[in-house]
């Protein structure tokens, strides 16, 4: 009897000691993009170590990278809101259609800097003005540094780029495209690759960061450095999840995400950018063209004509851009 006894409270202990372990919840977080680009690295991994401090053994966090959880960039969203993944980065201009002011984001000569769009683009999530959140809990935005075109055959001004083959993202890239009279191609980042290793394309919109990120440097000859619009991101947890957990992993998820992870989104994004470009004209063998400001102000005031039927073509696209327009002169002013 007393074997037993003595059996049954090293049970005990052993359950009780285990009780914290079994209690954690596993949230999975998945990107189609690898460990090292910098949307994983420096945005999203140090994110989940912060949680994992902040909320002791409330969540186990895990990475699943590269796509091990569905690898199509065009399925993130569908992957989170029906919880193949917990949390996953997705970017908006790949889910057409469901995120219609997004597209704010990617209007040419709106936004000079990652932190800006990013920045902004969290305080319009507070502010209600985006919406297609269905099934899923917005944990962050942040936005890459503003695209540039990397050209395979080089130009002279944009201008130059009626009758090429250039690479969008989305729609709104698209319609940039048409009006300057080039032939947009809505291509994902390993078919951009194909095609300007092919030749099948002339250029494309990109920014540094996905340029190095899926290696396509050593594929053009130029860059025409021109801010044409930030591709927004966003990391979203499936709804079901996010209500599942306690309000302490709650409150240690909504700290390091939110404004927290825009700011150090965009100042990732921007640091790393600018690394990248030093490290181009180091090299040397990329011709880089920065036309100057007033060059730029007409290049705005052409792209004015997408703004605008941007605005007409989205519900509450007046509101939004104004939004976009005045907290952008305020973050300008502040700084």
């Amino acid at each position: 009897m007393k074997h037993w006894k003595r059996t049954f409270a090293g049970a005990a202990l052993a359950a009780a000691c285990a009780l914290p372990l079994s209690a954690q919840e596993l949230v999975k977080v998945g990107t189609f993009v690898p460990e090292q680009s910098v949307g994983v690295s420096q945005v999203i991994k140090p994110w989940m170590e912060a949680v994992s401090a902040a909320a002791g053994d409330e969540v186990r966090m895990q990475g699943f990278w590269g796509g091990t959880l569905g690898k199509s960039p065009f399925k993130q969203f569908e992957l989170v809101q029906n919880g193949v993944a917990d949390v996953t980065w997705v970017l908006p201009g790949y889910t057409a259609g469901q995120f219609p002011e997004m597209g704010v984001f990617e209007l040419p000569f709106l936004f000079r800097t990652a932190e800006e769009a990013s920045v902004v683009g969290w305080q319009m999530h507070e502010m209600g003005l985006l919406t297609g959140f269905d099934g899923v809990h917005v944990v962050g935005f942040f936005a890459a540094e503003p695209n540039a075109l990397f050209m395979k055959k080089k130009i002279g001004s944009l201008d130059d780029l009626a009758n090429m083959k250039i690479r969008s993202v989305g729609g709104i890239h698209a319609s940039w495209l048409e009006a300057l009279g080039a032939a947009p191609q809505t291509l994902s980042s390993a078919e951009m690759n194909e095609g300007l290793n092919r030749g099948t394309v002339d250029g494309a919109i990109q920014g540094w960061t996905g340029m190095r990120t899926f290696k396509s440097l050593p594929l053009v000859d130029q860059a025409y450095v021109v801010p044409a619009g930030a591709i927004p991101f966003l990391l979203l947890m499936n709804e079901d999840k996010w209500n599942s957990l306690s309000e302490a992993a709650q409150a240690a998820i909504m700290e390091h995400g939110g404004r927290a992870m825009a700011q150090a989104g965009g100042g990732a994004y921007s640091d790393i950018g600018n690394a990248i470009r030093d490290d181009v004209i180091a090299e040397g063998r990329i011709e880089i063209v920065t036309p100057d400001d007033a060059t730029i102000d007409a290049y705005a005031e052409q792209a004015k004509v997408v703004h605008e039927a941007w605005i007409a073509e989205t519900p509450n696209g007046q509101a939004v851009y104004d939004a976009a327009v005045t907290l952008l002169a305020e973050m300008r002013g502040a700084s």
